[in-house]
């Protein structure tokens, strides 16, 4: 019997200058305001117009994106009311999947967060976008083990919205303590399947996020304010 071999599949020019772009905001390439020109991105990815514009308006979807009507296109900007209510929706949501997480959980799931936790507090040599997707999969990971769709459909629309907020901390900044301490506390609960103590863990770590955040927005605008 002659065996067929799937061939991976190829992902379309769509694909690729959508995940260009994405990760161009995701890594300050693009910053918040900025114009986009098809032109430059055809001339750097070597594509024609049509896979970028089928790619913009998958990205407007998203929300990463504005068109505005005979003005162009721009990388989105999040109000810090915005912000704010960002990470108001991402406290809830969090302290649940942690709440649906922590009635659940395995050792071997236990033994896995672990494992990510450690890679973030002793990986001091990584970059923030390292250090970051680190972050990302321990919250992920969260949300997987509540095994509950409609959480984890809620973790893709708060990963695209972090895409405009987030900004790299890295291990010498006051932040990153006070983070891996939260994370340790929200590991902890869930090790201790409380499911009322990982609710309130993940829910304090969120807001302090948030917290921190808008101080910096607060911070920037005042720097902007300056120079102006």
């Amino acid at each position: 019997m002659k065996i067929i071999e799937s061939k991976p599949l190829r992902r379309s020019l769509t694909d690729e200058v959508r995940d260009h772009i994405r990760d161009g905001i995701a890594e300050g390439r693009y910053l918040p305001g900025e114009w986009l020109k098809e032109g430059a991105i055809g001339k750097e990815l070597k594509v024609s117009r049509t896979p970028i514009r089928e790619a913009i308006r998958i990205l407007e979807a998203e929300g990463l994106i504005v068109m505005e009507p005979w003005k162009g296109i721009t990388v989105a900007t999040l109000s810090r009311r915005q912000v704010s209510d960002f990470y108001a929706y991402r406290e809830m949501i969090e302290g649940l999947a942690a709440e649906m997480a922590a009635r659940v959980i395995t050792e071997e799931e236990i033994e896995g967060l672990d494992a990510i936790l450690l890679q973030l507090e002793e990986g001091r040599d990584q970059t923030g976008s390292e250090l970051a997707n680190v972050n990302e999969q321990f919250h992920k990971m969260i949300f997987d083990i509540s095994a509950n769709r409609f959480l984890n459909q809620s973790l893709e629309v708060i990963n695209t919205a972090k895409i405009l907020i987030w900004k790299p901390v890295y291990p010498t900044h006051k932040r990153w303590e006070e983070a891996q301490q939260e994370h340790r506390k929200l590991f902890d609960a869930l090790r201790a399947r409380d499911p009322t103590a990982a609710k309130a863990a993940a829910q304090q770590h969120v807001r302090s996020a948030g917290l921190t955040r808008v101080a910096a927005m607060v911070s920037e605008e005042l720097e902007a304010d300056k120079t102006q």
